[in-house]
């Protein structure tokens, strides 16, 4: 009797996984009966909804997206309220929701000297430009700058407490903006120049009129500064 109990057992176990076989089989996961729920919402008919379904069919058996509750959903068109594989808060954000925003962190630089040139920012329209000291130094000044002015002739904008100067160091010419607001002396060996022991100009104001200022660069044995003709 236990032995007929324990075949009976076994058979209906056997008839159960056998049932489960066949709904498995009967409805897979990725054929048309589990992704036609997809397929109907898309609203599409006739050959646009048989190309719809075949495509759900497909990104599902490549696992892109899942008929069967997972995620993502299978979808073929924007506006099904299905976010699916193709799609994103930017491209469909009716079924996948807004974008979040997005925070930009802005770093910025204040103008000045790096040992080799002026960097940084002024803010608004000014320019972050080189004013000649022993140390070097920059400052910012509106447009047009002193630099963009045309040697000998240089007439721009400095920053406040500098001034505009006509410059010579050796061969190399430019409009370098200076401290001071006193005029120079004319003629070489005059106070235009701080000591004219470095590539210096100008430390005590600008030249005369017509004349610029001859610097030095730095260990010249021999240095001779001052207000000349250009």
């Amino acid at each position: 009797m236990a032995a007929r109990k324990v075949l009976i057992g076994f058979a209906v176990l056997a008839l159960a996984v056998d049932l489960l076989a066949r709904v498995a089989n009967a409805f897979p996961p990725c054929g048309p009966k589990a992704c036609s729920d997809e397929a109907a919402a898309s609203g599409l008919t006739d050959d646009a909804g048989r190309a719809c379904l075949k495509s759900l069919i497909s990104d599902c058996h490549a696992g892109l997206c899942s008929c069967t509750g997972g995620s993502p959903p299978c979808s073929c068109v924007c506006g099904d309220g299905l976010c699916g594989p193709s799609e994103d808060c930017s491209t469909c954000p009716g079924d996948c929701g807004p974008c979040l925003p997005t925070t930009t962190t802005t770093t910025t630089v204040p103008c000045q000297f790096n040992g080799s040139f002026c960097f940084g920012s002024c803010g608004g329209s000014e320019t972050c430009v080189l004013v000649d000291t022993i140390l070097r130094t920059c400052g910012c000044a509106a447009s047009p700058t002193c630099q963009s002015s045309a040697y000998p002739t240089c007439g721009g904008n400095c920053p406040s407490g500098s001034v505009c100067q006509a410059v010579r160091v050796g061969a190399s010419t430019g409009c370098r903006c200076v401290v001071g607001t006193s005029t120079c002396a004319s003629g070489t060996g005059s106070a235009c120049t701080q000591g004219c022991q470095i590539e210096t100009v100008c430390g005590t104001g600008r030249c005369p009129p017509g004349e610029v200022c001859l610097a030095v660069f730095f260990g010249d044995p021999n240095p001779v500064c001052g207000c000349v003709p250009p």
